[in-house]
């Protein structure tokens, strides 16, 4: 039995020409707090914590939906739709398609996005 549920969504951004880490890369030009994602649930947008796992360069979200938005810095939200999630365990699920700046992504093995900026 399930106290709570989470939907999670783990990614960090990476450079399209270098494929370099743009946050836990040697030399990041963006920090987490540089970072916003925004959730919609049959309502307005609205801001989600994140969190940041430097041991496994990454952030993640515990309360992704369908529909998600991400915002770097102050730029113009980009929009995220989930296309398929996969159940890790009775309690839990995981994002493992989006759909991204026009593009599908797929998740690697270990259900984590690198998103080209």
């Amino acid at each position: 039995m399930c106290i709570a549920f989470w939907t999670n969504f783990n990614f960090t951004l990476i450079d399209a020409q270098t494929g370099n880490d743009l946050i836990f890369g040697s030399n990041p030009s963006l920090s987490v707090a540089d970072i916003k994602l925004f959730v919609k649930n049959n309502s307005p947008y609205r801001e989600v914590k994140l969190w940041a796992d430097s041991n496994n360069n990454r952030l993640y979200s515990m309360t992704a939906s369908d529909t998600m938005a991400l915002q770097i810095k102050n730029e113009p939200l980009k929009y995220l739709l989930v296309k398929k999630f996969c159940s890790t365990d009775c309690c839990s699920r995981s994002v493992v398609e989006i759909q991204y700046e026009g593009q599908l992504h797929v998740a690697d093995k270990n259900q984590f996005f690198r998103i080209k900026r």
